[in-house]
Formats: C-alpha cells, structure tokens, sequence
C-alpha cells in the first residue's frame, strides 16, 4: 500500500494504515465526543471501499437486489440501504449515489465489498448492467463541523442543505450527512486528491478513521463488517427508523422476511448504543453480549442476549459501540460484554428506537 499513489499521499500527511484498514497517526488516541459536539475534523475512511454498477439495467438490478428504493436516488440526492440474504439477513450496507444516468456508486465497508459483489454477480448476468470495483480510483474523506461546512460550500457550492444531498464535481462528490450541514463525505478521485485536498483541509484538524467511526456510532448508523455478514436483518440496525429500508418499494431480496417483521413480528433485539467500561481488545464486532451475572446461576452458561455492531476503543480505557441487544434484559437484568463480563452502560442515540423514519 505505501508504494501506491495514494499510500505517497498517506505518508506525505502523516497517515498510515492499520491492518483493519483504519487510517491512524503515530501517537493518536481517540478521545470521547461530547454529546452534541461537531469539531473541526477531517479523516481519511480507508475502510471505506466503493462498488460501481452501471448499464442501462443498473437502477432495475438495484431496486430488485436492495433495501431501499432506488427510484427516489437522483444526482442530486443520495441514500442508505442494504443487500440481504433471501433469509433477509444482511450481507452488506451501503451509501447509494447516482452519478450519471445508468450509473451507480455504492460506498460500503471495504471488508464486505467482494462478498457483495461475489453474489451481485449470481444476478446481473441476466441484466443490462455490469459492475466493478473503484475504491482504487478513489480516497473516501469525511469532514465535521463548521468549517467542513464552509469548505464544502466553498469547493462545489450546493444547491440545498438537506441529509444526503448530494453535489458533483466533475467525477468527485460530497454527501451531506445529516440535516444540520455539518458532516460531510467526499469521494476523490486519486488524480485530485493533490489538488483538491489543501481546499478541503483548510482550517480542519487531521484525525484517524476511528475518530469518525467514533462519530458514526454517535449518530446510531450500524455497518455490517466481514465478521457480521448475515448475523442481522435491516430492523436489527434500526434501519426502519434511519430511512434505509422502503417498505413501498415492492420486491427485493429478502424483502418478505423484512416486512414479516415489520407489520406481523416484533422485534426483540433492536440496535442501541453503548458503553463498555473497559476492553483489552478482545471484544469486536460480532462479540457476543450476556446478562449480567448475578442473574445467571452459578452452574449455568449464559446464553448470548445480543452482539456488537461497531466499536472503538477510547483512550480512558472504555470503549464505545453500536449494539444489537435484547431489550427485556436491558430492562430487567443488565447487560455484560464478553466473557470477562465487561459492564455495559446504555447510551443515548439521536432518535428514538421505536417510531416513524427520520
């Protein structure tokens, strides 16, 4: 990685890459967010790949295959959904934009790419539509704050401040991320990134990758990563209330399994956000979570009662995650994360678990 382009670009600003391709500075640590704090911030998301899918069929392929609906993603307005099993059980999730007619971009954990495009392949050989990989063509970056505002503002002057609008630069784009305008992501073609990265830094303080992961678990936004494909369906990540699943769409993969649980089921274990009071580093996505023990007997093993989605390990020795759990023993027993039985402290997430899309 060092020897490419963008692994010269990397080492030119300080950065390197961790094996779970987390951008990381010597030395850094990642410190807690306030709640309801948006610094100054702009990190590199190399654990962010993109996958392309094109053709006069692709928008067609898309609606069959994912959560969300296609038909509502324009140039000029983005959207989250999922691919899921016909079980309903989520293989990948992504950021959908529309680049051109007939041409899609899915940003996604780099770790789920080749198994989603490995079973996208199964089905777009009966379609007008191709795809391929780009995240060598591009460098993922996401920005904070408001200066990142100005920055965006500045460099592709948006028409609209609205989540996941979405304004091009001949083949660069930058999504909004939320509907105050202070969280960005920008796509870069490699070619660009000299000359449009002092534009969007100006005045933004580098961090690593797990700072923003750190932000996206703030925000209650659950990634399915290499070690949690096909452990959760879209409710599991709360994705009926964030917007990532259309329940007016018609048919998808998966789709009959997902609205059995939304009209006929009740889901037990939802998506929350937590706090782990201490992690050696043994604890990842996939963990499992238990009752805490003094409600379990002695003689007995505990049963897992949920999983973790995401985490980031925090500099005073905590960590912090997005967790599928039981609701029932959040309420009557308390919760512990993995064998060593960590305390679990419930956090809160900016909208509530139960209710309508946001």
């Amino acid at each position: 990685m060092n020897q490419s382009p963008v692994g010269n670009f990397f080492s030119s600003i300080g950065l390197t890459l961790d094996p779970q391709q987390h951008t990381v500075i010597e030395g850094e640590t990642v410190q807690p967010i306030t709640a309801g704090n948006c610094d100054n911030v702009i990190s590199i998301l190399g654990y962010y790949g993109l996958l392309a899918v094109s053709g006069p069929d692709a928008a067609k392929f898309l609606q069959g295959q994912t959560t969300c609906d296609v038909t509502s993603i324009t140039e000029e307005q983005a959207g989250a959904g999922a691919y899921c099993t016909p079980k309903g059980r989520m293989i990948s999730n992504f950021l959908l934009t529309k680049k051109a007619p007939d041409n899609y971009f899915l940003r996604m954990r780099d770790s789920v790419l080749n198994n989603t495009q490995s079973v996208f392949s199964k089905y777009i050989v009966f379609s007008k539509a191709t795809q391929h990989v780009e995240s060598d063509n591009y460098v993922c970056i996401g920005l904070s704050g408001d200066t990142a505002k100005k920055r965006i503002t500045a460099l592709f002057q948006p028409t609209a401040s609205a989540i996941h609008h979405t304004t091009w630069l001949n083949e660069n784009v930058a999504i909004q991320l939320d509907n105050d305008g202070l969280i960005y992501e920008c796509w870069i073609r490699q070619s660009d990134i000299d000359e449009l990265w002092p534009q969007l830094s100006e005045g933004l303080n580098l961090k690593g990758s797990r700072y923003w992961e750190l932000l996206t678990i703030h925000h209650g936004t659950g990634d399915v990563v290499n070690d949690t494909i096909e452990m959760f369906i879209p409710q599991m990540l709360n994705y009926q209330i964030t917007g990532a699943v259309s329940f007016t769409k018609g048919c998808y993969t998966g789709q009959e399994i997902v609205a059995r649980m939304q009209y006929k089921g009740k889901l037990k274990r939802p998506m929350y956000r937590i706090k782990i009071a201490s992690n050696l580093g043994e604890i990842a996505p996939g963990c499992d979570l238990y009752p805490a023990p003094a409600e379990v007997p002695a003689d007995t093993t505990p049963s897992s009662i949920g999983n973790i989605v995401n985490i980031v390990n925090l500099a005073d020795g905590s960590s912090e995650a997005l967790a599928v759990v039981s609701s029932k023993h959040i309420e009557e027993t308390g919760i512990v994360a993995g064998k060593p039985g960590y305390r679990v402290e419930i956090l809160s997430l900016p909208y509530a678990i139960t209710g309508s899309k946001i």
